[in-house]
């Protein structure tokens, strides 16, 4: 059965990999449906991101800044200025040599999300899929915190498009 075909990158039995992909443009979609799933859509896109190296962590930029990305809203949530750490002067942070993909990139997945009956729930969902993918990178965390300790010494940060 088609459905029950698992994503190559994460695992999901939701069709291989377009299957995956169509739930979470689905998701993604549907994030701005309520205030509700707007507040988690960065979370949804980096936890997926992450989850997806081959797709959406190609170049080292891209993997870094997901993981990054994931790592700053689960340590610091609601910090807007150090997930777009964007240094108001300075110099611009390099991204580190891309490590090897992990093999296991957590224990649940997109479809954890897509079981969400309520607002409510999507965000408990998504919140346990992240947790669970970001504890699946703890041989990466140094790496991550290395790249946190150098966008906070670059200097100030700024909001994209927000006056210096």
């Amino acid at each position: 059965m088609q459905e029950r075909t698992p994503c190559p990158a994460c695992g999901a039995p939701l069709g291989g990999r377009a299957g995956c992909q169509a739930a979470f443009d689905g998701l993604s979609a549907r994030s701005y449906s309520t205030p509700a799933r707007g507040a988690v859509h960065n979370l949804l896109v980096d936890v997926y991101a992450v989850q997806h190296p081959e797709e959406y962590g190609v170049s080292a930029k891209s993997y870094i800044r997901h993981l990054y990305a994931l790592g700053v809203l689960l340590e610091f949530p609601g910090n807007a200025r150090l997930y777009w750490a964007t240094p108001a002067r300075g110099r611009p942070v390099p991204a580190p040599p891309k490590p090897a993909l992990l093999r296991s990139r957590g224990t649940m997945t997109v479809a954890h999300a897509l079981a969400a009956t309520d607002d409510q729930a999507y965000q408990r969902c998504l919140r346990e899929w992240a947790e669970a993918v970001w504890a699946a990178h703890a041989p990466q965390h140094d790496l991550y915190r290395r790249y946190l300790a150098e966008v906070q010494a670059a200097g100030p940060l700024i909001l994209p498009g927000r006056p210096r």
